[in-house]
């Protein structure tokens, strides 16, 4: 069982999809796995979980709350913790999946795919001055990308200087901050969901104003941009190749 839509993705991507027996709210890709029973969001409910009888249930610290996690290791539920803070923590996280699923070799050649698309990616970035960007995942309070983040990775191998660098996790900032910095390239989440809110930050909101306003503005698909898994990776790919043009 997962309790993470990028845990999930592992899963299925490693070749483990059908021995899951329940995932988290939002898990939605492969396709598969909205079939699969739901047990909650980043709050999940131990009883839920618990009701499904899994043998192992795969928790990420980022999101999910240590109540429940906790109370299911503590009634012998076996818990395997899998952080996505960083690409290089996104890749253990796929190495210690497939082996505790014994799909270890699955999980090693899924990372030698993903190291070698994630050198391309390095080796494209050299090809071009770096450009100062920021990563939004929300517009209003906007909400960006910092250091020790997977967002951070992405930004900086696709040849970007990122202007949150020097701000831990995923900082709120102001319209001030972004009216004013020297952003050339704006990164964001799209989606059907998210695409409204975004248009309106554009048009009248925080991003409308000053040096936001006339940023380079690139649109990746939400559940790629914002999910430490294997689609990580693409994000990486699509954002180094808007970089190098």
């Amino acid at each position: 069982m997962t309790l993470a839509p990028n845990l999930t993705e592992i899963v299925f991507a490693v070749g483990a999809g059908d021995r899951l027996v329940g995932v988290s709210e939002y898990s939605d890709y492969p396709s598969a796995a909205r079939q699969l029973p739901r047990v909650g969001g980043l709050e999940v409910s131990a009883e839920r979980v618990a009701s499904l009888a899994p043998d192992l249930v795969i928790a990420t610290p980022e999101g999910n709350a240590k109540g429940p996690v906790m109370a299911l290791a503590a009634a012998g539920i076996p818990v395997l913790v899998a952080p996505g803070g960083s690409l290089n923590q996104v890749l253990e996280s796929i190495r210690s999946i497939g082996r505790r699923l014994g799909q270890a070799q699955e999980a090693e050649r899924l990372i030698e795919r993903l190291a070698a698309r994630r050198e391309e990616a390095r080796a494209r970035s050299r090809t071009h001055p770096p450009r100062r960007a920021v990563l939004l995942v929300w517009p209003d309070p906007p909400q960006g990308a910092g250091k020790h983040t997977f967002g951070d990775d992405i930004l900086s191998e696709a040849g970007a200087v990122n202007l949150l660098g020097d701000r831990s996790g995923w900082p709120v900032v102001s319209a001030e901050w972004l009216s004013t910095a020297p952003i050339e390239v704006l990164v964001v989440p799209d989606s059907p969901q998210t695409r409204p809110a975004y248009d309106r930050a554009m048009s009248s909101g925080p991003l409308s104003r000053g040096a936001v306003s006339r940023a380079r503005v690139v649109r990746i698909e939400e559940s790629v941009l914002t999910r430490p898994g294997p689609r990580a990776f693409d994000a990486l790919t699509e954002l180094s190749r808007e970089l190098a043009r």
